[in-house]
C-alpha cells in the first residue's frame, strides 16, 4: 500500500504536469475548440461512444459534452448515429474529416514528444504510460467502491 508521504510527492509531480498539458494544447496547430481535442482523441481510441460515456470519460456533465459535441459536429469532425440497441440514445463517432484532423494533431504531438524526450528510452516512455494508465484505473476503481458505501461511511473514511 502506498504511504501518504509517497502520495504527497506524487501529488506535487502531478501538479507539475498540468502546465505541461496546457502548454501542449496551447501550441497545437489545432483550429478547433480546445475542449474538443480530448473528445476527438477519445473517439479515435475507443471508436463510437454514447454521449454519457463521453461525459464520464471527460468527467464533466452531459450538458457540457452535448455542447462540445455540437461544436465538433458543426465543423464536420464528428457525427451522431442512432444507438442500434436503444433508439432513444445516440452514439458519437469521428467523421472522416475528424479522423484527418485527429491524425494530424496526434502526429504533431508524437513528433513534439519524440523531440522533447530525446534522452528517454522507449522503455521509459512505456513505463510512464503504463503507470499513468494504472493511476487512472485505480482512481476509477476507488470511485466505484466509494459509490457503493453508505454516505456516512464515505464521510468517516474521509472520501
Amino acid at each position: 500500500m502506498a504511504s501518504e508521504v509517497g502520495c504527497e510527492e506524487l501529488l506535487a509531480r502531478l501538479g507539475e504536469v498540468v502546465p505541461i498539458v496546457k502548454a501542449i494544447k496551447r501550441d497545437l496547430p489545432f483550429t478547433g475548440p480546445r475542449a474538443g481535442i480530448g473528445l476527438l482523441f477519445a473517439l479515435r481510441r475507443c471508436g463510437q461512444l454514447r454521449m454519457g460515456q463521453l461525459a464520464e470519460w471527460s468527467e464533466v456533465d452531459q450538458s457540457v459534452i452535448s455542447r462540445h459535441v455540437a461544436e465538433l459536429e458543426e465543423r464536420g469532425w464528428v457525427e451522431r448515429v442512432p444507438n442500434p440497441h436503444d433508439g432513444r440514445s445516440w452514439h458519437v463517432r469521428l467523421a472522416p474529416e475528424g479522423e484527418r484532423v485527429t491524425d494530424e494533431t496526434i502526429a504533431y504531438v508524437r513528433r513534439m514528444f519524440a523531440s522533447t524526450l530525446d534522452d528517454w528510452t522507449d522503455e521509459e516512455v512505456a513505463e510512464l504510460s503504463g503507470l499513468l494508465g494504472r493511476l487512472r484505473t485505480s482512481f476509477h476503481a476507488h470511485r466505484a467502491r466509494a459509490e457503493h458505501l453508505p454516505r456516512t461511511a464515505q464521510t468517516v473514511k474521509g472520501h
